[in-house]
This record gives structure tokens, C-alpha cells and sequence, in this order.
């Protein structure tokens, strides 16, 4: 009797250490109850009706927010980029009272950094989701609108903004062409930029945006100084995985291509391309040389179904692994699937679920060995009111190897002390 307590007592230790274990899978970097900016030596943490001087400062509650220069709660981070110490935090304007656009922070003992503008960024109108590549750039769409209900404004063409981060300076602006886009709801779905360096040389580069609202692709190439527009039918939703639920909310926006993630390169230079719309359960994929060729054809393979619940937004690969990682909303989870197994349910597993702190993950990055998830709760935004006593937005860490751990994605995990972690 002794013995059967004591082995239901280990039983219990170790189920509570695993439970433990659990939360140690992401670290919070990261947190604020709602953003506050520093611009030009002043901190905005209320609502401003005019940008401040070291002369004057100009606060008034009882004006509109379409005169106010800072409106603190219609500030909702949606995209990041980690380099060196520093994090990228954009925020698209999608409301009034927005001061920057594209933003940065440097890692620090504090969790709740006020947002600094990044140089030279004065002029962008709304950015999403940007991108690093392997040559040190910051890749971007700058969509060109003020997406605020009712009021919406095409300030200037959609284009591609890049940074030299060696530097700080932008090195182009390219401006999409009209055949790039469908109508004037297309500006609002370039929500996302992946980018592929291609046969090691950074002048050969493409990349791939995404355009949730029109359902299509554009490609563009850095090398010629062109783009141009894909459309497909794996780039729309799917009606029948409509109507998930986020937050007690019930979600029925009907984005299509959403997430595009790059594998490594193959031994001519190119890589395979997985995507998804948001509204779907199944992933796609091709070869890239068939999006730089602009003729997809009947070259799109159906990589297979994540399963139910499983709508995606951002996604990402590591390539030591071979595996993808998933934002899973309908989950408030973290997904993960190793491309070199059968994509079926009973491989994808949850990597991390947290009801809390994983509501709405918003984009997701990953640099070297470490996931970066940034977590903006934007269901609740939009249907509801946020809680501004609250932590309302995360940025996440986590080890890739803590987070494949007791999942199906874990088989054939690299040694603990292996150079890639």
C-alpha cells in the first residue's frame, strides 16, 4: 500500500511538472496595456490633439478623434521583426489617432517600452507585417490607406518599402502596378511580405505578397524592378471553414491568402512555397521557380488538412527541423507540422495553447533557433472593447526545441546540445 502511494504520488509529480513545464515553452518579452510613443524626446501616454514640442504640449479629451494626433486605445500592434537587440512593431492605421506606423523598441529589463518611430519612416501610411532577409533589409508593404471604418482613404499607391538596417536608410519604394491590383478593397489585403534570396546574391531577390482581401499573389523582383499579379484557386477561402470562433466572438471574414513560408533551397537555388488562406483547414504548396516564372498552371499541390479548427493566419518554417509553425486562432494555440510527414491531423500537433496570452497571435517570426509571437487579442478590438486595466498585447518567445517537445512534431527533434540550439 505504501509503495502503490508512493508510485501515485510520483504519478501526480510528474504530470504537475509537465503541466509546469508547459508554461516554460514561451517566455512573455514584452507586454502592454495599451501603447504609449516616444517621438522626438516626448512621451505620448493619453490622447493628444496636436504633436507635441518641447514648447507645447496639446491635450484635449473633449475634441474628435479625427483631430487628435494620438488616439492611445486605437493603437493595436499587428506585425514585428526582431534584429540584433532591436524589435520591430508596426501598427497599421486602421483607426484615427495613429502617430507612427512602423516602429521599434530595444529589448530591455522592462516589459512595456514606449514605441520610438524607426528614421526615416515619417511618410508610410499603413504597414502590416514586414519582413528581414538574410542580407540585413527590411521588407514591407505599404499599403497606402487609412483603413478607418467609414472614412477609408487611399493616401498613395501600394509599395514596396525597403531598409538597409546596416544603415537605417531606405534603399527603394516601389510602387505596384494597377495591374497588381483589382479593385480599391486590394490595398487593405497586402497584409503580409515573404522574401527569397536567391543563388546567394542579394540583388536576385523576389518577394511574395500576399492579398487576403482579392485573393491573389503578387510577385516582384528586386533584380528587375517589376512585379506582377498570380491568381489561383487555392488562394481563396473556403466557405466551409467559415464561422470559427476567437474569443467567445464568431469570425466570418472571408480572408483569403494569408501566410506564405519559404523552405531552404533546393540545389538550383529555389525553394517550395507552403500557403493557406486564412479561412481554410488544408495547406498548399509550389516550387518558387513557377511564381518567379509568373505560370503557376497546374503546378499547386494540395499538401493535405490540418484538421478542424485549424484556421491559420501567420505561419513559418525552421528549416533544422524541417517544421512549419502555425498561428492557430481558433485554438488560441500555436501549431506545428514537419513537412517531411504525411500532413494529416494526427501530425500536426499544438505546440503551446494558452487562453490568456495566445488569443489572436497576429504574426509570428522566427531567428535562428527562437519563435517570436506577437499576440494583439484583435477580435476583441473589433467586436468588443478591449480592457485597458488589462494586459492587452504580448510579444512572445520561445525555444524551437521546448516548443516541438511532447508533440507529434518532435520524432525526430535534434540533440539538446546540438549547434542549432
Amino acid at each position: 500500500m505504501k509503495y502503490a502511494f508512493k508510485i501515485l504520488f510520483l504519478i501526480v509529480f510528474i504530470q504537475k511538472c509537465s503541466c509546469n513545464l508547459e508554461v516554460t515553452k514561451l517566455r512573455e518579452v514584452l507586454t502592454w496595456k495599451q501603447i504609449n510613443y516616444e517621438i522626438d524626446g516626448i512621451l505620448y501616454n493619453r490622447d493628444a490633439s496636436y504633436k507635441k514640442t518641447t514648447n507645447a504640449v496639446y491635450f484635449d479629451d473633449d475634441i474628435e478623434d479625427r483631430e487628435k494626433y494620438f488616439v492611445q486605445y486605437n493603437n493595436v500592434p499587428i506585425g514585428l521583426e526582431v534584429w540584433g537587440d532591436k524589435v520591430f512593431v508596426t501598427v497599421p492605421r486602421r483607426r484615427y489617432g495613429i502617430p507612427s506606423t512602423l516602429n521599434y523598441v530595444w529589448k530591455a529589463p522592462w516589459k512595456s517600452p514606449a514605441l520610438k518611430p524607426y528614421p526615416g519612416s515619417e511618410d508610410l501610411v499603413s504597414v502590416y507585417r514586414p519582413r528581414i532577409d538574410e542580407c540585413g533589409r527590411l521588407w514591407m508593404v505599404d499599403t497606402g490607406l487609412l483603413e478607418v471604418p467609414g472614412d477609408r482613404k487611399q493616401v498613395r499607391k501600394p509599395s514596396i518599402v525597403i531598409y538597409d538596417l546596416k544603415t537605417d536608410k531606405r534603399i527603394l519604394r516601389y510602387e505596384l502596378k494597377e495591374t497588381d491590383l483589382v479593385n480599391e478593397r486590394t490595398p487593405g489585403g497586402l497584409t503580409s511580405i515573404t522574401v527569397d534570396v536567391t543563388k546567394n546574391s542579394c540583388n536576385d531577390a523576389y518577394a511574395y505578397i500576399n492579398d487576403l482581401a482579392t485573393e491573389g499573389m503578387i510577385v516582384y523582383s528586386l533584380r528587375t524592378n517589376t512585379s506582377w499579379r498570380l491568381n489561383h484557386p487555392t488562394f481563396q477561402h473556403d466557405p466551409a471553414a467559415l464561422n470559427f470562433t476567437v474569443a467567445n466572438y464568431v469570425i466570418n471574414w472571408k480572408d483569403g491568402l494569408f501566410s506564405i513560408a519559404l523552405s531552404e533551397p533546393d540545389a538550383v537555388g529555389d525553394r517550395t512555397a507552403y500557403y493557406h488562406p486564412m479561412v481554410s483547414n488544408q495547406e498548399f504548396s509550389i516550387n518558387t521557380k513557377f511564381l518567379k516564372s509568373g505560370d503557376i498552371g497546374n503546378n499547386v499541390k494540395l499538401v493535405g488538412t490540418r484538421g478542424v479548427k485549424t484556421q491559420t493566419g501567420s505561419h513559418v518554417y525552421h528549416a533544422p527541423t524541417k517544421t512549419l509553425f502555425f498561428a492557430n486562432p481558433a485554438q488560441d494555440a500555436i501549431l506545428c507540422w514537419r513537412v517531411d510527414t504525411k500532413m494529416a491531423p494526427e501530425n500536426v500537433g499544438i505546440a503551446v495553447q494558452d487562453h490568456t496570452k495566445l488569443v489572436y497571435i497576429s504574426d509570428l517570426k522566427i531567428k535562428a533557433d527562437t519563435l517570436w509571437v506577437l499576440v494583439n487579442q484583435m477580435p476583441k478590438f473589433v467586436f468588443s472593447k478591449l480592457n485597458t486595466s488589462e494586459v492587452n498585447f504580448y510579444i512572445h518567445s520561445g525555444k524551437v526545441q521546448d516548443l516541438l517537445r511532447d508533440t507529434p512534431c518532435g520524432l525526430r527533434l535534434l540533440p539538446t546540445h546540438s549547434n542549432y540550439f
